[in-house]
């Protein structure tokens, strides 16, 4: 076992005592080894560890992104979900979270609080079983979602929020019924930024992803997120009442630890893309999928390839996930990076927000609203040219 101590790991300092790193990547180093840290519930003997919970999902980052990859779903005999890679979230029409659960179904608990409940699978989906502090709210949805591939978030982080409103813009002189439109959401200085990550671009940095992992996934505070008790609510007691973590500091995970798994998020590069074909490339334009997929955007540091545009759309009653985000319909999504795409299929993972659609063609066929004249449009293309936009897909 890595012992470990604040701020770093031995193995992190011995990397640094053997080979000089710049500051950069030193703390993309420490970034790294901070990402597969298992946090423990307080207290503990070492506090820079503690806080866990007291609901939670998980007890390290790397849990719910072990291979950095998309991953398929596992079920017991009984259909119970057994990964921490799918999370259930809760809200009404307009985003607000459950009275009773808060806005994520958390699945394990510290010692004295019981867990939420858990995670089954059925042909009709995901949803939650033995829910452990009574039903739902009235007119609260439940919504499955998978933890996305980690590659190339940096590249996205580069895009200015001006071209994206450049786009948004351009799409409502669209013809086609394109109208994806900007998130607009405030950061924690009170600005105005484009949301660009999660599936409803409800987070506009990778700061804030991360620190939103920390405070659903982990039940950690920090700077942007400060309730100890991460998405407890008051009508659960004993989660409220149970030990809180770094009791002599503000939160329980501080900026530098933050700043770290951020630095080591965006260190990690976009999987390469295949030599260009321009036949399939042809295939995808037709079919009008670079509408909001689009092949490449500006970036601060050059053209970041990932096809999408970074806005929301509206994909039509097929794609309503149930839960959502305030200001974001529950039909409405973030174009999906495809870039990575062929390792999501080879990992058989699953595609879409949930993994409901198990091949390309299926995914297509859910697309409604705003890409339903793109849906119409692949179904009619020749078969030689579809398989050839599948193929161009596959490649990706």
């Amino acid at each position: 076992m890595t012992m470990k101590r604040r701020g770093a790991t031995w193995a992190a300092c011995a990397l640094f005592l053997v080979t000089p790193l710049s500051a950069d990547a030193l703390d993309e180093a420490i970034g790294r080894a901070l990402f597969r840290r298992a946090w423990v519930p307080a207290p503990s003997s070492t506090q820079a560890n503690d806080g866990l919970g007291p609901l939670f999902n998980a007890r390290s980052c790397t849990a719910c992104h072990g291979n950095l990859d998309r991953m398929p779903v596992q079920t017991d005999d009984g259909n119970a979900v057994t990964d921490e890679h799918l999370v259930l979230r809760f809200s009404d029409s307009e985003g607000r979270p459950d009275p009773t659960y808060g806005r994520q179904m958390q699945t394990s608990a510290v010692a004295g609080v019981a867990p939420e409940g858990r995670v089954v699978q059925s042909e009709h989906g995901y949803s939650a079983a033995g829910l452990a502090y009574g039903k739902l709210g009235p007119g609260i949805r439940t919504g499955a979602l998978l933890a996305p591939s980690l590659r190339g978030l940096g590249a996205l982080q580069t895009v200015p929020d001006e071209a994206l409103a450049a786009i948004a813009a351009e799409n409502a002189r669209r013809d086609d019924g394109v109208r994806g439109r900007v998130n607009w959401v405030m950061d924690r200085d009170g600005q105005r930024r484009a949301g660009r990550f999660g599936w409803k671009a409800s987070l506009p940095s990778l700061e804030a992803q991360v620190e939103s992992a920390f405070a659903l996934d982990l039940g950690l505070s920090t700077e942007g997120r400060p309730r100890p008790e991460g998405d407890c609510t008051a009508a659960q007691e004993a989660c409220l009442a149970a030990p809180m973590g770094n009791r002599n500091a503000p939160f329980e995970i501080p900026p530098e630890i933050v700043s770290r798994i951020t630095a080591y998020l965006a260190s990690i590069k976009a999987p390469p893309l295949p030599e260009p074909d321009r036949h399939g490339l042809a295939a995808f334009e037709r079919a009008g999928c670079s509408a909001c997929h689009r092949p490449s955007l500006p970036g601060s540091a050059g053209p970041v390839q990932a096809f999408t545009d970074l806005l929301v759309h509206d994909l039509g009653p097929d794609l309503d996930g149930g839960a959502t985000e305030p200001g974001v319909a529950p039909t409405e999504w973030r174009t999906a990076p495809l870039r990575g795409l062929s390792q999501t299929l080879a990992n058989e993972a699953g595609l879409l927000h949930d993994g409901r659609a198990r091949t390309l063609e299926e995914a297509i066929a859910l697309h409604g609203g705003e890409a339903a004249l793109s849906r119409t449009r692949f179904a009619s293309l020749p078969e030689a040219e579809k398989r050839r936009l599948v193929a161009f897909l596959n490649s990706l």
